[in-house]
């Protein structure tokens, strides 16, 4: 349970067959055309135009029938969309990269971030001609929460010759990553499910993790003249860290009163927690909790008349969760880590090339695993088709200053923008509310720069 709760809170086409040792490597050929799908469930960090509404059955396209067409000669994050497709050359040998998932167990499963990772691979390779004409291949390994399995696909995927990985939600990474770091390989993109990760000098994250979402809240609520914070945390030691050593230090900084209250993970009982708040006054109320918490927290919060603004993870701004909810969850307030708006080509582009080219659901995190493989992409292009190397793509990712992401914040890979979670390269954050059932996201910030407040804070 506290695993999923992990993932769950952080959130966010080749088949795999399992093998005998529990393990699956999938070898994803992304030359081929995958078959369309829908996307069935909103994103955790980025809740809008992905999932809030159900796909088109007729996605955008250009004259030649591509989205690349559709787009052509507007402004994206690698500069000016062409004017029309351009397919990768299949004779040329493929660019290899890994990725690792947790699938096909009970305690969390997200095949829509491999899913959704394989579908831009496979547009990059049918409409953005691959790397100066070399395509793609994506190469998965499913783990099923287990250290061993984590170990085991790192060690199948560098022997298969990866040259990076495609982060994917791996929250056994333990196993992965030293095999991961012995061999100079890059992680770029996924969600940072644990702390063995935001701590690698490897890995490359477009996000700011538990810490960066809480804190941007809590700065908020000091913004909109709260004195006093309620901060509650699952005990899980990424949410104790981000609680207790960024949140709440940030938040006395800002001249907060924080009250740290603790909780168990396996509880279903959030009474005593907001009753806590309003017994101490409380203006604010952050909780990082997951999303088997996001209902009762807020009918509990409905039925207790809660007068403290309620802070809860973008995970719990699901669409499922707000249906539950109704208007007990109008005025909450959410993080995501890129823009909510309708109006954003990029969120929209996303939208277009899952219902093209996923071939299953890839919605809900899946965004951060179509971020990763775009991003990781931008990488493999300034590097060049012929000069693609493990260590010219670290080196690149650590001098990256200000870098485009896909559908996200800037990005800077210097080790700095969170103290002592050096992988975290991206922290700021969007907050958004809902003012009525049935309707869109409200922005009612534009990004929080939560790397200013961790430097004048921490450092």
């Amino acid at each position: 349970m506290a695993c999923m709760a992990l993932v769950g809170a952080l959130a966010v086409a080749a088949c795999s067959e399992p093998e005998d040792d529990g393990t699956t490597t999938g070898r994803t050929s992304v030359s081929d055309e995958a078959e369309s799908t829908g996307v069935t469930a909103p994103p955790g960090t980025q809740p809008v135009m992905p999932g809030s509404t159900a796909p088109s059955s007729e996605p955008t396209v250009g004259n030649d029938g591509s989205v690349v067409a559709a787009y052509a000669g507007q402004s994206w994050y690698l500069g000016e969309m062409p004017s029309s497709a351009t397919p990768a050359d299949d004779t040329l040998e493929p660019i290899l990269l890994g990725m690792i998932n947790n699938e096909d167990t009970p305690f969390g499963s997200y095949p829509e971030v491999r899913a959704a990772a394989e579908a831009a691979a496979v547009w990059v390779n049918t409409e953005l001609g691959g790397v100066d004409g070399r395509p793609i291949e994506l190469r998965t390994c499913i783990s099923r929460f287990d250290v061993e399995q984590s170990q085991q696909c790192a060690l199948e995927l560098e022997q298969a010759g990866v040259v990076a990985f495609v982060g994917g939600v791996d929250v056994t990474s333990n196993g992965s990553y030293p095999v991961i770091e012995q061999n100079g390989l890059a992680v770029v993109g996924g969600i940072p499910a644990n702390l063995v990760e935001q701590r690698s000098p490897n890995a490359f994250f477009f996000s700011g993790g538990i810490a960066g979402g809480a804190t941007a809240m809590v700065a908020h609520a000091a913004e909109n003249g709260a004195e006093r914070v309620l901060l509650a945390f699952g005990e899980l030691e990424p949410f104790e860290v981000a609680a207790r050593e960024y949140a709440a230090v940030v938040g006395e900084h800002l001249g907060l009163d924080i009250e740290l209250v603790p909780f168990s993970f396996s509880t279903a009982d959030y009474l005593p927690i907001l009753t806590k708040a309003r017994d101490v006054d409380a203006q604010a109320v952050v909780v990082l909790a997951a999303d088997a918490a996001c209902v009762p927290l807020i009918e509990t919060a409905d039925a207790l008349e809660l007068d403290a603004t309620l802070y809860l993870f973008g995970s719990c701004a699901a669409e499922s969760i707000l249906d539950a909810a109704g208007e007990a969850a109008l005025g909450i307030i959410f993080n995501s880590e890129g823009p909510v708006g309708e109006d954003d080509i990029e969120g929209a582009i996303f939208q277009d090339v899952v219902d093209r080219y996923a071939a299953e659901p890839a919605g809900a995190a899946g965004t951060v695993g179509f971020r990763g493989l775009m991003n990781l992409y931008a990488m493999l292009r300034e590097l060049g088709g012929d000069d693609i190397t493990s260590e010219g793509l670290l080196d690149l990712a650590r001098s990256s200053v200000d870098e485009p992401s896909f559908w996200g914040h800037p990005y800077t890979c210097d080790g700095r923008q969170v103290p002592g979670l050096p992988a975290l390269c991206a922290p700021q954050q969007i907050l958004f509310t809902f003012d009525a059932v049935g309707q869109d996201p409200v922005e009612i910030t534009d990004w929080i720069p939560t790397d200013e407040l961790f430097a004048a804070a921490l450092e």
